[in-house]
């Protein structure tokens, strides 16, 4: 537990996690002030609300002239850490730490679990709370996905296991956060707008294992280079998971059986082509999931049992509707060029993709590469580039192309256009795939908001087609 009684605290952020730990710092007796550098009419909103608690809020504000009389920092996960008030804070000797680390303080004595990776973690962390909650635990999703861990606080009873998404963002401002099971699921290259390299991004990964001993346990993919690192600086239990048995492993397949043995029970888990989730790298977020249930207990019929009912989650090659021979599915949640090819790589039909939106400081080389392979072999019919980083990521598919398949590569110019011409470009068969490969920033709020307008676009595209029909 941590005490706040009497201090001065500066939350750097008026969103989720800002407002949740001001409401928490303000609730234990502690002055707060929130201050965040944009004045927009929402966050206008939200100062409101603070305010009527005692909270001092400060819009349109970088940094507070009076930075030295703060305690404690706390820093939200939206919020670079280099930016100039985090810099500013520790020039002045201020304690920085995130709102995960307030808030696994705050919840002393809960029992955490983690997740993090570059892409699936949330669809990981969602399938491991299921996994708890069909075995009988009381298990509470957080985090980066539902309410924030320092939201939490007072809410949930003294038994409650907290299954955290957590991000680099989150991670690099930790002190104490130990988990009882971790998970890291994949590490590419992502968020280069708020990480100066890979290695700050892999480091900040890393810190979830720093605090971790004895017999806590971290599930780990064996097939990435950079998990296995970060493996390598834990000192607890290990559990390696991969498509293949090797050296570590804990969960592997076995033909179609996802099987599990070594630090764990060994049992036949479930049989992979009974999951409803598409996609290599999900059977890979099922082993993580499965690995981390059975750390903690569980018995492995009924962690693979919740896993075969498990239906995905919306905007994560979310199937959407078939119009006149060919599937839309939205992936949305695909924000950076990993985890687009991961959704390529599922589908083996005719295959349309739409891709761009904001980019985040990251490469389209490996991407474009695989692209122009698959459009070479006729296994990918087109692609439609949309948004702010269509230049971008056209250059770099006309590079690897070398000028084949220059005329399947179109631009687009919103949502509604991107449709009409992947339409065409399927010819009536095969799958079109939304996958933006960015974030979705230039045009939505979230990649949730783009998800939903993505599925409207394609509702309203299914009614011209129906009465073209007609007509």
């Amino acid at each position: 537990m941590i005490d706040l009684e009497g201090l001065k605290v500066l939350v750097v952020g008026l969103g989720a996690s800002g407002e949740a730990a001001a409401r928490a710092a303000t609730g234990l007796g502690a002055g707060v002030t929130v201050v965040d550098s944009s004045a927009s009419p929402l966050k206008a909103e939200s100062a409101q609300e603070m305010k009527s608690l005692g909270v001092n809020v400060l819009l349109g504000v970088d940094i507070p002239e009076d930075m030295g009389l703060f305690d404690l920092v706390v820093a939200s996960p939206g919020v670079p850490d280099r930016s100039g008030v985090l810099t500013e804070a520790r020039a002045r000797g201020r304690k920085v730490i995130s709102e995960l680390e307030l808030g696994y303080r705050l919840l002393d004595g809960h029992t955490f679990l983690a997740v993090t990776g570059t892409n699936g973690k949330t669809t990981t962390t969602s399938l491991l709370g299921k996994m708890l909650t069909d075995a009988g635990v009381r298990a509470v999703t957080c985090g980066n996905i539902g309410d924030p861990v320092v939201g939490l606080y007072g809410r949930v009873s003294p038994d409650a296991v907290l299954v955290a998404e957590v991000s680099s963002f989150q991670l690099q401002n930790i002190e104490e956060f130990r988990p009882r099971v971790g998970v890291v699921l994949n590490v590419a290259p992502d968020h280069f707008d708020w990480h100066r390299d890979m290695n700050e991004y892999i480091s900040a990964k890393a810190r979830m294992v720093e605090n971790m001993e004895g017999e806590d346990s971290l599930a780990y993919n064996l097939q990435d280079r950079a998990c296995v690192d970060i493996a390598g600086k834990a000192s607890c239990r290990l559990l390696g998971f991969g498509l293949t048995r090797q050296e570590g492993s804990a969960v592997w397949l076995d033909g179609n059986w996802m099987i599990s043995g070594g630090a764990l029970p060994g049992a036949r888990v479930l049989d992979v082509s009974k999951l409803k989730v598409k996609g290599a790298h999900n059977v890979l977020n099922v082993m993580a999931a499965v690995a981390a249930s059975l750390a903690l207990g569980i018995d492995p019929a009924e962690a693979g049992a919740s896993a075969c009912r498990f239906e995905g989650l919306e905007h994560r090659l979310e199937y959407v509707d078939d119009i006149a021979g060919v599937s839309y599915f939205n992936d949305s949640k695909a924000t950076n060029p990993h985890a687009a090819l991961n959704a390529i790589r599922t589908f083996h039909e005719p295959l349309v993709v739409i891709m761009g939106g904001r980019n985040k400081g990251l490469e389209f080389t490996d991407l474009a590469r695989e692209a122009c392979a698959l459009l070479e072999k006729g296994e990918m019919k087109g692609i439609v580039l949309v948004g702010e980083s269509s230049p971008e990521i056209r250059a770099a598919l006309e590079e690897q192309c070398g000028g084949f398949g220059t005329g399947q590569i179109v631009e687009a110019c919103d949502l509604e256009d991107a449709l009409n011409k992947a339409h065409v470009l399927a010819g009536g068969e095969g799958t079109v795939l939304y996958t933006p490969a960015c974030a979705s920033f230039d045009m939505f709020r979230d990649y949730a908001e783009r998800g939903r307008a993505f599925k409207e676009s394609v509702r309203r595209f299914k009614g011209s087609v129906c009465d073209a029909g007609r007509g």
